[in-house]
């Protein structure tokens, strides 16, 4: 009987080590950086850069667990858009949110727009309707979140984007909060429950303008794409949420004023911030995100 190769059964299992070695050091490295992971890793407090799968195309968002997270108490979730030709880490950076969201307690997610603008689709029935709702399902089985406090919020076309979620998506989003927002087909709205509204806009905004209308000497092309005054939007959102048709002054502070349509349905009030010569920036003159949040905080849904 021949003897058995030694060397050769030596050789197979050093091989076979060296396999095992490598998947494991994989393995390793990727449960350690947090960059483009998957949704299946774990919720534990800190800032992630991620991927998902949503229509067939890879998209990318940031994560923000706040540092008093804990698995098994449901926690408040925060969509956060950032501007065309912007990022999530940019938005981050200048909200303020996740900072807010240490204090808080609040989870917050910075989607990516696509394109070479990096933008949102904000038309009935997008793809980033879908995104959105894809990343919500995900994150609802990662993490332990609370379904009545859930809510969006995002700066000119973000904005746009978090009232778009409120027309589609008002059966998993509480409120939401524009701000500067650009409501291209805004009025293309049939929510399927009241859903509470609050938003800051500038009357000096030569972006997205006030009252309608480009400023003076101007015309700008977002006068051709939105044409409805700021003011005639939230009402449209008052007479959605069966509130009253005419709106109280509840603010003033500085050159912000503002207003609210209430005695809605389901309580889902419509609050509208007025920043007298604001312009299309993220606001100054009184810290929007604590504002947003607050106004958050008094809506969860039914």
């Amino acid at each position: 009987m021949r003897a058995p190769d030694n060397h050769h059964y030596l050789h197979q299992k050093s091989a076979f080590l060296n396999v095992l070695i490598v998947i494991s050091l994989a393995a390793l490295i990727s449960a350690c950086s947090p960059a483009f992971s998957n949704l299946a890793a774990s919720c534990t407090p800190g800032t992630y850069d991620e991927q998902i799968s949503s229509g067939g195309q890879t998209r990318q968002y940031r994560l923000h667990i706040p540092s008093g997270y804990r698995t098994g108490t449901p926690a408040p979730l925060v969509f956060a858009f950032h501007g065309a030709g912007s990022t999530g880490s940019e938005f981050e950076r200048y909200s303020g949110f996740s900072v807010l969201a240490d204090q808080a307690g609040f989870i917050t997610i910075y989607p990516q727009g696509q394109g070479d603008l990096a933008n949102w689709d904000t038309l009935p029935n997008s793809k980033d309707v879908a995104f959105v709702r894809d990343l919500l399902a995900g994150l609802e089985a990662r993490c332990s979140i609370d379904p009545r406090r859930v809510f969006a919020t995002g700066h000119s076309r973000g904005g746009g984007m978090a009232n778009r979620l409120g027309c589609e998506l008002s059966d998993r989003f509480a409120a939401i909060g524009p701000v500067s927002g650009d409501y291209e087909n805004g009025e293309s709205c049939s929510p399927a429950r009241p859903v509470a509204v609050v938003a800051f806009h500038g009357t000096s905004d030569p972006t997205i303008p006030y009252n309608g209308f480009g400023l003076p000497g101007a015309i700008h092309e977002s006068y051709t794409r939105i044409g409805t005054p700021i003011p005639t939007w939230a009402a449209g959102w008052g007479a959605r949420n069966g509130c009253s048709s005419t709106p109280s002054i509840i603010f003033q502070e500085g050159q912000v004023s503002g207003q609210e349509w209430g005695d809605c349905r389901a309580g889902a009030d419509v609050l509208l911030y007025t920043i007298n010569a604001g312009t299309h920036n993220w606001p100054t003159d009184v810290n929007a995100a604590q504002m947003l949040w607050d106004f958050f905080v008094q809506h969860p849904s039914e």
